[in-house]
């Protein structure tokens, strides 16, 4: 995708720069401390400078205090703890031989993130089509982009695969397995202009389309039948999700679709269709398999909403959001703020608990059936001791837990609450609060968000 050289610039101070300035300059000459008067956390604190004069001369790398000193050329030597890596030198001087561009609201001082520096948070661009030799080559606009780049290294495209080559490829491609000398045989004697097309519709068609790509999102979301904890211990109705997955992929279900129901299939089940109720509630297992740590969930709950964030982010946004945990993130856009803003929708969600090694018992596992139904069944048993309950399926899953804003852990320790932080979305990316009057934990109001056809970064991430 083309980018601007303002975007290109904004990508580069915030991938290169600023988590050097975070890392190695702020302790000293930021908001909470300013040796010789000078501060590093805006464009204009450094242009401005302190008792040696102006840091920076935009343009003029040689002339500018800041990269002299982190040079260790003059009689001022930063950082004192050690030099910069040469590359790190060479990002600070290409960035003030650029005119040190410094995006607006990006300063780096704690807390404070950019609205939307990185491209990848813009909004998506159909860009123009590159110009390219072999014009009878380029089937679609992708094969534009990839001729392009062969012709500019003076290479060719591979010829084109014989036909026995392709049906290998495409049926090891979307199901994992060879295809039979039947099937080989058919497609190399069908001539007909349609026959490739058939075969990849007959593939997709398969059981085993499902079961080959569902395992990738499985392994993203690192599914397991077990806790995860020390002892590992078994949880046997995990496999539900992992069905669902694989039944999700196989009935195409749309992305928009598949993300919504495992945020909050428990919410969206209460006004869907009765047909859906179960496979809903089951969907949640993406949140419920989330890692469980010692034998006693309260007091661990906060690492299993570390492990739920950490998955969210990488699975869905491409971002490395647990690091926020316990500080500012140095490189993804994430303050802790940002962090705790959506740990209170997990913190205020129930989480369907596996069993242990020492206590063995599973504990608020949901029925797979709409509560006035469970209640209905259990009637008969308000006023009697039975040694078994009522056959009523449960689900290892999620549901509503009491709603409730969580509190900044400083540096992560739950024993050390800080400020409160409303619960909202991550600022680089909008930084919505949830709608006034919200009752509910804010899952709903996440996955609709983050499904927004105005949020480009969870369709870039899964494309």
């Amino acid at each position: 995708m083309n980018t601007s050289p303002e975007q290109d610039n904004a990508a580069f101070f915030e991938t290169k720069i600023r988590p050097l300035l975070v890392a190695h300059c702020l302790a000293c000459h930021g908001p909470q401390r300013q040796q010789n008067d000078l501060r590093l956390d805006s464009r204009d604190a450094l242009l401005k400078g302190g008792t040696n004069g102006p840091a920076l001369l935009p343009g003029d790398p040689d002339k500018s205090l800041l990269i002299q000193c982190v040079r260790y050329t003059g009689t001022i030597k930063m950082p004192p703890a050690g030099r910069l890596k040469d590359e790190e030198i060479a990002d600070l001087a290409a960035w003030v031989k650029r005119g040190a561009v410094w995006p607006p609201a990006a300063a780096v001082a704690p807390g404070s993130v950019p609205k939307k520096p990185f491209w990848s948070f813009l909004p998506v661009k159909r860009p123009s089509l590159p110009r390219v030799k072999n014009r009878a080559w380029v089937k679609t606009p992708v094969d534009a982009f990839i001729l392009a780049k062969l012709e500019a290294k003076g290479m060719r495209p591979a010829p084109r695969a014989d036909r026995w080559t392709l049906l290998r490829r495409v049926t090891y491609d979307l199901t994992g397995l060879p295809p039979t000398p039947e099937e080989i045989d058919a497609f190399v004697k069908d001539t007909k202009p349609t026959a490739f097309a058939s075969v990849v519709d007959r593939l997709l068609a398969s059981s085993a389309y499902g079961e080959r790509w569902g395992r990738h999102w499985l392994d993203v979301v690192r599914y397991a039948d077990t806790a995860g904890e020390t002892a590992d211990y078994p949880v046997p109705d995990a496999y539900r999700y992992r069905n669902y997955v694989i039944d999700s992929f196989n009935a195409d279900k749309p992305y928009n679709v598949f993300l919504q129901e495992q945020i909050a299939g428990d919410i969206l089940a209460r006004s869907g269709p009765r047909t859906q109720y179960a496979e809903r509630i089951i969907a949640t297992g993406y949140l419920a398999i989330s890692r469980r740590f010692g034998f006693d969930p309260q007091n661990y709950q906060h690492l299993t909403i570390d492990d739920t964030l950490d998955t969210l982010g990488k699975s869905v946004l491409g971002l490395s959001i647990g690091c926020a945990r316990c500080h500012d993130h140095k490189f993804d856009p994430i303050s802790s703020r940002d962090y705790y803003g959506l740990y209170g929708i997990f913190d205020s969600t129930r989480y369907a608990f596996s069993g242990a090694e020492e206590t063995k018992r599973q504990k608020d596992l949901v029925p797979m059936i709409p509560a006035p139904e469970a209640d209905a069944l259990m009637k008969p048993f308000l006023a009697k001791q039975v040694p078994k309950p009522p056959p009523i399926e449960k689900a290892y899953a999620v549901t509503e837990g009491t709603a409730h804003n969580a509190h900044i852990l400083k540096r992560g320790d739950p024993h050390d609450p800080g400020d409160e932080a409303p619960r909202r979305f991550p600022a680089a990316l909008g930084g919505q609060p949830l709608p006034p009057g919200t009752t509910g934990s804010g899952r709903l109001q996440l996955a609709r968000w983050l499904t927004d056809p105005a949020n480009p970064l969870t369709a870039r991430v899964v494309v």
